[in-house]
């Protein structure tokens, strides 16, 4: 049976960790209706409150749950090199990879939608905020505004087919366009260490032939406890250079 690889990274997500894994083991049996079996990894990144324990807490009481910790604080990129690398290593072609954010605002249950655009022939599939029937909850004005005007700025100047949001972390991906990424950059697979990773993932996976697909989602950024961990206009900054010099490798 094909197997769905679902890697959460967190760093200091205690309040949200396992409210997220609950709703992804309850998806369980309905995934092994469609055939996928469910192995969850949550990635803790030298966390400094307990989320590590948490997730080896139900590590220890589920056997597809499994804990990857960080020995230092490696930020979003070190956890998706994680993740793919695992991946690349554990999986096997027709297994699925699953990376969204840690922090309970993108909910599991779009991955019904997600695979239907997976099995219809899409090599990554993303949960988008710019698809008819998205909502966003909870995000200040000043924000979404900044994240408009970027999402226009991708995609002028990178215009990847079937691509309108470039940046959101929820995705799906398939076994053989994770592996070919990998054989072809090697270590500059994810070189980004901020939140600019998922953009420079997204475009190499591009350059090496990979088809896209998108699903809306409702973005619930106030089901989120705690504060947000990502500085704003650093991102962006961050964001806007690695776009140009993406495009320039091209």
């Amino acid at each position: 049976m094909k197997k769905i690889f679902v890697f959460l990274p967190c760093y200091n997500e205690s309040g949200n960790i396992g409210a997220l894994m609950d709703e992804w083991l309850a998806l369980e049996d309905k995934l092994k209706e469609r055939g996928y079996l469910l192995n969850i990894c949550g990635i803790d990144d030298k966390s400094t409150d307990n989320t590590k324990e948490i997730i080896g807490s139900y590590a220890a009481k589920y056997r597809n749950v499994r804990l990857l910790a960080h020995k230092r604080n490696m930020n979003l990129g070190g956890g998706l090199r994680t993740a793919f690398c695992w991946f690349d290593a554990k999986g096997c072609s027709d297994d699925l990879c699953v990376i969204m954010d840690g922090d309970n605002t993108q909910d599991p249950v779009y991955i019904t939608d997600m695979l239907d655009r997976i099995e219809n022939g899409a090599d990554c599939v993303i949960a988008s905020r710019y698809r008819s029937g998205a909502e966003v909850h909870g995000v200040p004005a000043h924000r979404r505004l900044l994240s408009d005007g970027a999402r226009l700025f991708y995609t002028l100047l990178l215009h990847v087919p079937n691509v309108r949001d470039y940046t959101c972390g929820y995705r799906v991906y398939r076994y053989d366009i994770i592996h070919r990424a990998r054989q072809h950059y090697g270590r500059r697979f994810v070189e980004m260490k901020t939140f600019s990773c998922m953009l420079e993932v997204l475009y190499k996976l591009y350059l090496n032939g990979a088809t896209f697909d998108e699903v809306p989602f409702s973005l619930r950024y106030d089901n989120k406890q705690g504060a947000s961990k990502m500085r704003v206009f650093k991102t962006i900054y961050d964001s806007f250079k690695t776009a140009f010099r993406l495009r320039c490798s091209k």
